[in-house]
């Protein structure tokens, strides 16, 4: 067998074939090819990803997880010595929203790479 090649692997549609094996937990591949070494793999993955990269370039969209709130929860109430009770409190807190930012084309751009390593005679295999 040729030189292995190490890449943490993601699920996508373009690699259906491997998602079984995936669903029962964390798996490692390893991109293999019989004739090609280690430099010739990096240049001809730079080569896909440079390519993918033209087809699908970044799209940034930030999206809110969750919105804001106002958090209200501090009362603090005791009984004096004289049978009046005392309560304290602090002012809200407004809590604001949380956001993300993820590229819209990174699940495009992947099978693009794995495409191109495939049409270039690589193939994935679990790591041993």
């Amino acid at each position: 067998m040729g030189n292995r090649i190490s890449k943490n692997f993601k699920i996508s549609v373009g690699s259906l074939i491997l998602a079984a094996t995936v669903l029962s937990g964390c798996q490692r591949y390893e991109w293999v090819h019989p004739t090609k070494s280690l430099e010739q793999f990096g240049r001809d993955k730079f080569t896909c990803e440079e390519r993918a990269s033209r087809m699908y370039p970044l799209a940034p969209v930030t999206t809110m997880e969750g919105g804001g709130y106002i958090y209200d929860d501090f009362r603090h109430c005791h009984r004096r010595f004289d049978g009046f009770g005392m309560c304290y409190s602090r002012p809200p807190v407004y809590v604001p929203p949380t956001y993300s930012t993820r590229d819209m084309n990174e699940t495009a751009r992947n099978q693009a790479v794995e495409s191109c390593l495939f049409s270039k005679g690589y193939e994935l295999v679990p790591a041993k």
